[in-house]
């Protein structure tokens, strides 16, 4: 399979495994050829965690990259994370504004015609992370909305799981009980478990297109 290599002059920063696998697949589900070698894509780097993403940021947009995606979870505080990725953008000579756009940022980057861009999960401007963005991928129905009822009631009988994590643990709690008990995100989606689109994975795509595909 010809999967876009490192030496790509296009970069997708991503927190771990899951983003990277997820946002693979959710792409291809929309029609993008990750083995298209007459095209550019973009190498989506598993930074491992949080932490060695935003560390990255300064060193990735000050390289060679035409095209620079960053995604990465607001989880509880949108605006202090954005601070975060805004502030290491700042020392590579990157300016994002006060706030994300909801579409998701898009800035120019250092090079003529290159781009920067920075969407935080789950849409731009929601506390939250990656699972809150999947589960909008979910077709609703009976299973889902009692995976959401166990979940709390497993957390009131004193499951360690915390009230700012339900969004999570009732997405496993929904993926335990498929007919292949407990797949990856990745593998979930790419085995069409999550069925739907929602109007943030519609706008993630767009972001995405824009960043990397348009001229």
């Amino acid at each position: 399979m010809a999967k876009p290599l490192a030496e790509s002059r296009y970069r997708l920063l991503v927190e771990g495994v899951d983003d990277r696998n997820s946002l693979i697949h959710l792409m291809a589900r929309h029609s993008f050829d990750w083995e298209d070698e007459t095209k550019a894509r973009p190498f989506v780097r598993d930074a491992g965690g949080v932490d060695e993403l935003l560390r990255e940021i300064p060193v990735t947009l000050n390289g060679v990259y035409e095209r620079v995606g960053i995604v990465l979870d607001a989880n509880s505080d949108l605006a202090a994370r954005w601070m975060q990725v805004r502030d290491r953008a700042k020392r590579a000579g990157v300016d994002f504004p006060p706030s994300p756009d909801p579409g998701g940022t898009i800035v120019t980057g250092h090079q003529p015609g290159s781009r920067i861009g920075a969407w935080l999960m789950p849409d731009n401007t929601s506390p939250g992370a990656l699972e809150h963005f999947l589960g909008g991928l979910v077709l609703p129905g009976p299973i889902w909305s009692y995976a959401a009822e166990v979940t709390e009631e497993a957390r009131k009988r004193g499951a360690p799981c915390m009230e700012k994590d339900h969004a999570k643990s009732w997405l496993y709690t929904w993926l335990a009980w498929q007919e292949k008990p407990g797949l990856p995100f990745g593998t979930a989606l790419k085995g069409g478990l999550f069925e739907t689109d929602s109007e943030d994975a519609r706008r993630f795509v767009s972001w995405f297109l824009r960043l990397f595909v348009e001229a």
